[in-house]
């Protein structure tokens, strides 16, 4: 079986972020059939004015890693019941033209709140925004970790539901990157 790339990011640039921790849970979890890739996400704020002549370097490169890249990885808190603003400018860097890496990209989003919706405005956020750039998010299979203060600790995630339901999630996943890349080959 085909290990596939993925880069991975995680909405929050908090240092204990719950987020964060559970990236680092699914990382570990997906280690047989995925190696991933973490990369920042501290961007200057999206500016037009910086693309001209050339945008930024970590921009540009940040885009060549994703353009590389199997699929993508999202774990994101929700911020006032949307996407965090450092998420968003990644993303709107991302999804300029000519050349957004985010076209025709498998991607998968999970997330981790306190409390009892987990992430899924954001999330629905994110599949709106994506939709629009035209990456291929897995549909269903949404890894929304509720109350997570009691799941994830410095160790990580370890409530065995929610490992099963991203286990799930990732063999899921394994096989929206494949369908992909058959498609893209014909």
């Amino acid at each position: 079986m085909e290990k596939y790339k993925l880069i991975a990011m995680s909405g929050s640039l908090r240092k204990q972020s719950f987020n964060t921790a559970l990236l680092h849970s699914i990382i570990e979890l997906a280690r047989d059939d995925f190696d991933v890739d973490i990369v920042s996400i501290e961007l200057p704020l999206f500016n037009d004015d910086l693309i001209d002549p050339d945008e930024p370097e970590e921009v540009a490169s940040l885009k060549q890693t994703i353009r590389e890249a199997d699929g993508l990885l999202i774990v994101t808190p929700e911020y006032n019941h949307s996407i965090p603003g450092v998420l968003k400018n990644a993303i709107d860097w991302l999804s300029l033209e000519p050349g957004t890496p985010l076209r025709d990209k498998p991607v998968m989003i999970a997330g981790a709140s306190p409390g009892l919706l987990g992430t899924a405005r954001c999330q629905i956020h994110l599949r709106q925004v994506f939709a629009t750039n035209r990456a291929n998010v897995l549909p269903g299979n949404e890894i929304f970790v509720t109350h997570c203060k009691g799941k994830i600790d410095d160790s990580g995630l370890h409530d065995e539901q929610s490992i099963t339901q991203i286990k799930k999630t990732l063999s899921e996943y394994y096989k929206w990157i494949e369908f992909w890349k058959r498609n893209a080959k014909n």
